[in-house]
């Protein structure tokens, strides 16, 4: 199923200002995806948008052909995982997410890194053959 996030945003009601704003991000059906950023730049709120858990304030959540915004989260067929940065706490957080890519370049025999969304512009990881970090 394609997941696209059409300039998807969230404002919490106490707060003055945008929480999210104007995330743009096409996932195709089968692609693997990887939220990362530093803590406090919006990706777990980012994933309970898309999972039903958190409203969406402005913009539009398409699952396939079909805008979820509304959708209850049981009704959504999705689910999430989450990484500690301190799996191993000899390795620095560079190295464990670098430790992690490699995994699962390996299970997967080829892996083609297209989907990799970057919050607040930390990391880029781009095709398979260019250097992670």
């Amino acid at each position: 199923m394609k997941v696209t996030l059409n300039n998807i945003g969230k404002k919490y009601e106490s707060r003055e200002d945008f929480t999210l704003r104007h995330i743009n991000l096409e996932i195709e059906d089968k692609d693997f995806c990887v939220i990362l950023g530093p803590s406090g730049c919006g990706k777990t709120t980012l994933l309970r948008m898309i999972a039903g858990l958190n409203s969406i304030t402005e913009g539009d959540l398409i699952f396939g052909e079909k805008r979820v915004n509304k959708l209850a989260s049981k009704d959504r067929d999705i689910a999430m995982v989450f990484q500690s940065y301190a799996l191993y706490p000899h390795m620095t957080e560079k190295k464990e997410k670098i430790l992690l890519m490699n995994v699962l370049m390996k299970q997967q025999n080829y892996f083609k890194l297209k989907n990799i969304y970057i919050l607040n512009h930390q990391i880029f990881l781009g095709d398979k053959d260019k250097e992670l970090l």
